[in-house]
């Protein structure tokens, strides 16, 4: 985790805004088609390509008028320059960003699973993006990097930035690096030591395993309607998804099964507001978890990727961005407020999606609604899914030994 030091962004007594864009998934300039293990993609047929995400970022750069852009990875897909062999990936991602150039504004960058999948350049490569012009993360050495913005050092905001992992075999993704969770919280207490009293806002690609199970403040969870569509959800999700739903095992994200510890460390040390991924095309929901934010941001892109090829169906919401906004001190002694919302494709600021992280001022449920929370608790909803467990195996034979009247029954 390297230590950036402070970028001057914004104006004293204004907020200062940050709009997050995601997954866009941008392929290489002239190809038509792309390979999945399925079929191959007609782009111009299935009305695909890197169009759509251009003039999204420029649409919202235009509304928000940001003071910094963060990219949360998958914003070059690999899999089509390797299957094409192109190499031309950095060309690519400073045509997407030069309307950020033109307007003079700032950004930054996290990679995802796909951004060097299949890719004919290395991981290690995708760091020569923060070479480009306008980028805050100059100089960084590793993706894994913390910075202060805002108009000064007394007033502004500590960004974390992660590097969430790549794609494996056996653990869906590599996680969060051990070594760069141990050095958050190192580098967290040595501020705290020093004085700091600055509020932090993490951003990576893939949700951590926090994200899961958690009914959002905010927001849409669509994963486990697209995986449905897809076919890739277990028999008793089929058969009957509103038991899933009833019980809340709806509320899937895509997660490594690898715990790195870096939520657990991030709780400890009180100095994250609230962590922003992508990953999961079909969610753009916050979720609230030990005094900390979980949000996604939401996909503005229209390549093959963005809705799996077809085979997730369509997306639950309209295409979108997170916008984050901070108001600063105001020299008053007043404290600072952070605020999000999606800005939509269509209508601008989607209204029902403004929430305020900080400060939170959280709403005690119900008498009702608290025994409702009790009645869905984990221990509860686990007993219940092994006495579902239990039922099906009684109710279908195959899955036990056969009775000899069973077995006579089936002779005769």
């Amino acid at each position: 985790m390297q230590v950036l030091g402070h970028k001057s962004l914004g104006t004293k007594g204004k907020p200062l805004r940050i709009l997050q864009i995601t997954d866009t998934h941008l392929f290489p300039k002239g190809v038509s088609t792309f390979k999945t293990p399925t079929r191959v993609v007609n782009l111009k047929e299935e009305k695909y390509g890197n169009e759509v995400a251009h003039r999204m970022l420029k649409k919202f750069v235009d509304e928000v008028d940001p003071h910094l852009v963060i990219f949360t990875g998958d914003i070059i897909d690999g899999r089509p320059f390797g299957e094409h062999k192109r190499n031309d990936w950095l060309d690519t991602f400073q045509n997407f960003i030069q309307p950020l150039i033109d307007a003079k504004v700032h950004w930054t960058f996290t990679p995802g699973n796909h951004d060097d999948d299949g890719a004919p350049y290395e991981r290690k490569e995708l760091l020569k993006i923060f070479s480009l012009p306008y980028s805050i993360s100059k100089g960084a050495k590793t993706f894994n990097h913390t910075i202060t913005v805002g108009p000064d050092k007394e007033d502004c905001v500590r960004l974390w930035l992660f590097d969430s992992g790549e794609n494996h075999p056996k653990f869906k993704y590599t996680s969060f690096d051990l070594a760069s969770v141990s050095a958050y919280s190192t580098i967290s207490e040595k501020l705290h030591e020093s004085g700091e009293n600055v509020l932090g806002l993490a951003f990576f690609h893939i949700p951590l395993p926090e994200y899961g199970y958690v009914k959002p403040v905010k927001g849409t969870l669509g994963l486990f309607d697209a995986a449905r569509h897809k076919g890739i959800v277990p028999k008793i999700a089929k058969i009957a998804p509103w038991l899933v739903k009833l019980i809340g095992q709806h509320r899937v994200v895509g997660s490594s099964m690898l715990d790195s510890g870096l939520f657990n460390a991030m709780a400890k040390n009180k100095n994250i507001v609230a962590t922003f991924c992508g990953h999961d095309h079909y969610n753009d929901a916050v979720m609230r978890r030990e005094g900390i934010f979980l949000c996604y941001g939401r996909v503005s892109s229209r390549t093959p990727p963005i809705d799996w090829e077809g085979d997730g169906g369509e997306l639950p919401f309209q295409l979108g961005a997170r916008v984050v906004e901070i108001e600063t001190k105001k020299g008053d002694g007043s404290q600072q407020k952070f605020s999000t919302w999606i800005q939509g494709e269509g209508n601008g600021i989607e209204e029902d999606s403004h929430l305020v992280l900080y400060p939170y001022k959280e709403i005690s449920p119900s008498i009702c609604a608290k025994c409702i929370n009790a009645l869905f608790s984990p221990y509860v909803i686990h007993f219940l899914l092994i006495v579902l467990l239990l039922l099906y195996i009684l109710l279908y034979p195959e899955y036990r030994e056969l009775t000899e009247e069973e077995i006579q029954s089936k002779q005769n």
